[in-house]
C-alpha cells in the first residue's frame, strides 16, 4: 500500500514517449504546443494610431490642413509636411514622420482644416513598431494548452501552423452486472452508470481521444478480452472489479500480457483500492467502483497523468489555502480527501462539509467543488482551521 505522495511520484516517474504533429492554426484549438513560438515580424509592424484622430507633423501654429485619411489595413504612409495632418482611424497606419495623433474630440474641424485646443505631446497616441514584440521574440512556451485565450493569441501571431503533441488514446470500460445506463428503466438494487460519465466529463476538456469499450461482467474471460485491446491505447481505465481479494485473476491476466503492477492500493480515503499497471505500450488504471472513490482517484491521480500525457507542463492539480467553515473528521494513519463546498468569504476560500463523506454517497457532488486534504496525522479539525484544498472546479 502506497501513501498519497508515493503513488503520485510513481505515476510521475513513468517515462512517456510523446509524439508530435504539425497542424494548421485553425485546427489547433485546445491542443498542446510542442514547440516554443517566436514572432515572425514585429508587433505592430508599422506605426499605428491608438485612437480615432489626426496624425500630424507639429509646428508653431494650432491650425493644420487635412491632407487625407488612413484606415486599418490601407498601407498608404503619406509623407506629411509642417502644418499638415491626415485623419486616422484606430489601428490605422500613421505616416513615418508624424509626431503625434490628436483625438477627434480634441479638435475643431472646418473647411478641410483642424484647429487644436492645445498642442499635443510628441509621440502621443502612436503605437510604435515592435513596441508589443519585436521580430523573432519568444512569446509562447511548449507545453502550453491552446485554450480559449491562448488560441486567439496564436491566431493573432499570424502563424500558419504549429507543432502540437498528438492526442493520447484512452479506452474506458466498466464492470458489474448491476450497471444501468442513464435512460434505462429503474430496477431495484441496480445502479446507474456514473463512473463512465465522471471520466468523460472531466477528461473531455483535454486534448484526448476517448473510446468507451462497454460494460463487462465481473469474470476472468471478459476482463481478459478487454485487456487484449489495451495495445490500441496509451491509457486504459476500468471501473470496478479491482478489489484484490475476490478478483485476484486480474493480476494473473496482467502478467500474461507483460504488465507490471506498480500501484496496488493507496492509503487514501475514499478510494484506497486503486491499481495501476503498465507495459511498454499502455498504462492501466483499475479504479474503484463507488463513484465518490472513482472521482477522488481520477482527480488525484488519473487527471494529472492524462494532462502530462497530453504534453502539458502544468499538469498538477491546483491546491490553495483556505479555512474550514465547518469541522471535518478523519482518522489517523490515512490521508483523507474530504469533499467540500468552497466559497469566497471576505476575500478568502472557506470550505464547508456538504453533509456526508460516505464513499457510498455521491449526490452532494452537485455542489462539491473542492477536496480538503487531511493528512495521516490530523484527525478531526475544528471550524476555522487552515487547510489545503484541491480545487475541482472554479469558485
Amino acid at each position: 500500500m502506497h501513501k498519497y505522495e508515493e503513488a503520485f511520484k510513481i505515476l510521475n516517474d513513468i517515462p512517456l514517449n510523446l509524439q508530435t504533429e504539425r497542424v494548421a492554426v485553425n485546427e489547433a484549438f485546445n491542443r498542446v504546443l510542442a514547440e516554443d513560438l517566436y514572432t515572425d515580424f514585429p508587433f505592430p509592424d508599422c506605426k499605428k494610431s491608438a485612437v480615432d484622430g489626426y496624425a500630424l507633423v507639429m509646428w508653431d501654429n494650432k491650425k493644420y490642413r487635412i491632407k487625407g485619411e488612413s484606415v486599418p489595413g490601407d498601407f498608404k504612409s503619406a509623407e506629411l509636411q509642417n502644418g499638415e495632418c491626415i485623419f486616422v482611424m484606430t489601428g490605422g497606419i500613421v505616416p513615418d514622420n508624424a509626431d503625434a495623433v490628436v483625438r477627434v474630440e480634441d479638435v475643431v474641424e472646418e473647411n478641410y482644416h483642424i484647429l487644436l485646443n492645445r498642442q499635443p505631446e510628441k509621440g502621443v497616441n502612436i503605437n510604435l513598431v515592435g513596441e508589443e514584440f519585436p521580430e523573432n521574440a519568444f512569446f509562447a512556451e511548449h507545453g502550453r494548452v491552446l485554450d480559449s485565450l491562448a488560441y486567439p493569441a496564436l491566431c493573432y501571431s499570424g502563424k500558419n501552423d504549429s507543432e502540437v503533441y498528438k492526442k493520447p488514446r484512452i479506452g474506458v470500460f466498466v464492470t458489474g452486472d448491476e450497471i444501468l445506463e442513464p435512460g434505462d428503466d429503474y430496477k431495484e438494487g441496480h445502479v446507474f452508470n456514473t463512473n463512465r460519465y465522471i471520466l468523460q466529463s472531466l477528461i473531455r476538456q483535454l486534448p484526448v481521444n476517448i473510446e468507451y469499450l462497454g460494460r463487462f461482467d465481473d469474470n476472468e474471460k471478459d476482463i481478459a478480452e478487454v485487456i487484449k485491446k489495451s495495445k490500441d491505447y496509451n491509457i486504459l481505465v476500468s471501473s470496478g472489479g479491482v478489489s484484490m481479494g475476490k478478483y485476484d485473476f486480474v493480476k494473473k491476466i496482467l502478467h500474461e500480457y507483460d504488465y507490471k503492477i506498480i500501484i496496488n492500493k493507496t492509503a487514501i480515503k475514499p478510494g484506497s483500492p486503486l491499481m495501476v499497471a503498465k507495459n511498454a505500450e499502455c498504462v492501466i488504471f483499475g479504479m474503484p467502483g463507488y463513484p465518490a472513490a472513482f472521482a477522488t482517484n481520477l482527480i488525484l491521480y488519473l487527471l494529472p497523468f492524462v494532462r502530462k500525457s497530453c504534453g502539458m507542463k502544468n499538469f498538477e492539480n491546483q491546491i490553495i489555502k483556505g479555512k474550514l467553515g465547518t469541522s471535518m473528521r478523519s482518522r489517523i494513519n490515512a490521508f483523507y480527501f474530504n469533499r467540500a463546498v468552497v466559497k469566497i468569504e471576505d476575500g478568502e476560500p472557506v470550505a464547508y462539509d456538504p453533509g456526508s463523506q460516505k464513499t457510498s454517497h455521491f449526490l452532494n457532488f452537485f455542489e462539491v467543488n473542492g477536496l480538503v486534504m487531511l493528512d495521516e496525522n490530523v484527525g478531526t479539525l475544528d471550524k476555522g482551521s487552515v487547510v489545503d484544498i484541491v480545487l475541482v472546479r472554479g469558485l
